[in-house]
């Protein structure tokens, strides 16, 4: 995974994919503020923006997720999200898997998570197998506007 913010993204734009400096990108010169919620289609299935409204929950409430096919680049627009995240381990066990039929694995209990603050212009990309509980916050109950961008892997090249 990568956490970093838009006013960085100048500096560290050469340490990414080119798939990636695309999705970056995209979120750093787009209204994103003004977009309506929904899907925006970038590249068909292989790459699509999300533009969602999430209310928080504390993280006790969320499962934590893991993809196989897409990376997940997200930014808090508006709001503040607290993300769980850890790297996947044998000891983490799924309790529902539907990686083959719809790209995702949830969690229950996950070993060695640590917590990411996101503020607006703060993003973070999970690649596949990164485990995240994403729209969490100390007491739940805020609402955020928020993006996720969906890359295929195959794209990572």
């Amino acid at each position: 995974m990568i956490i970093s913010d838009l006013n960085s993204w100048e500096q560290e734009k050469q340490a990414y994919a080119p798939i990636l400096q695309e999705a970056i990108t995209y979120l750093k010169t787009t209204d994103l503020l003004n977009m309506e919620l929904g899907r925006y289609d970038l590249r068909g299935d292989d790459m699509y923006v999300m533009v969602q409204e999430a209310k928080t929950v504390v993280p006790e409430e969320r499962k934590s997720e893991h993809h196989a096919k897409y990376i997940d680049v997200q930014m808090v627009l508006t709001g503040e999200e607290i993300h769980r995240v850890a790297k996947q381990s044998e000891k983490n066990k799924a309790i529902e898997n539907e990686l083959e039929t719809k790209d995702y694995a949830l969690y229950e209990t996950v070993e060695n998570e640590m917590n990411i603050h996101l503020m607006p212009g703060m993003f973070v990309v999970y690649f596949p197998r990164d485990l995240h509980r994403p729209a969490c916050s100390q007491e739940g109950g805020t609402t955020t506007k928020r993006v996720v961008i969906k890359i295929n892997k195959a794209l990572l090249v």
